[in-house]
């Protein structure tokens, strides 16, 4: 199997104890256990959990060779084992307007450890310094707790609220609006 190019606009990232890259086929079992995995799409609500394993390889399939796109998504992966523990990435870019939403997850077992948070400040940086956004977007579903706290700490601004943004099996979900500009990520 070939790899795809490393992108230049999306290049792997290194941070104290993790990696992050682009998928490839071979972390297909991880993209399946992980999307379908109840804990992990609870606040996930733009899609329905997966239920197939062609449904992890259409996902690896939209964000490979990511190269002139307007997304991205990094696979998390621990230095220390090279285990896929989750994913981020940045969704409609809008390069006229210098701004993209940044999306995340996690798995369970690495709640709590200040992992998100680590791969965010390289994401969020990378953003910034190379994609020269100047506006980052985060949609947060409005029970998920965690989720709203950890972007606060990372210096975001809780906008408002969407209201019924998502649908998802028929029913509406309400969604935070968060931001960081980068000369609030620069002070």
């Amino acid at each position: 199997m070939t790899q795809p190019a490393v992108s230049q606009t999306f290049p792997p990232l290194e941070t104290e104890r993790l990696f992050l890259r682009s998928f490839t086929f071979a972390d297909t079992d991880f993209v399946f256990q992980h999307f379908s995995n109840p804990a992990v799409a609870q606040y996930l609500l733009d899609e329905p959990p997966l239920t197939d394993i062609a449904q992890a390889q259409e996902i690896i399939e939209f964000f490979l060779e990511p190269e002139g796109k307007t997304y991205n998504r990094w696979g998390l992966f621990r230095k220390a084992d090279q285990q896929c523990i989750g994913s981020c990435g940045f969704h409609k870019w809008d390069r006229r307007n210098a701004r993209a939403e940044i999306g995340y997850d996690l798995s369970p077992d690495f709640w709590g450890q200040g992992l998100m948070a680590e791969a965010l400040r390289a994401a969020i940086a990378h953003g910034f310094d190379h994609m020269q956004l100047n506006r980052i977007d985060a949609l947060v579903y409005v029970e998920n707790e965690r989720s709203a706290k950890l972007l606060q700490r990372l210096g975001f601004t809780q906008e408002g609220v969407l209201r019924d943004y998502f649908c998802l099996d028929g029913k509406y979900y309400d969604h935070f609006l968060f931001s960081l500009l980068q000369r609030e990520w620069k002070a």
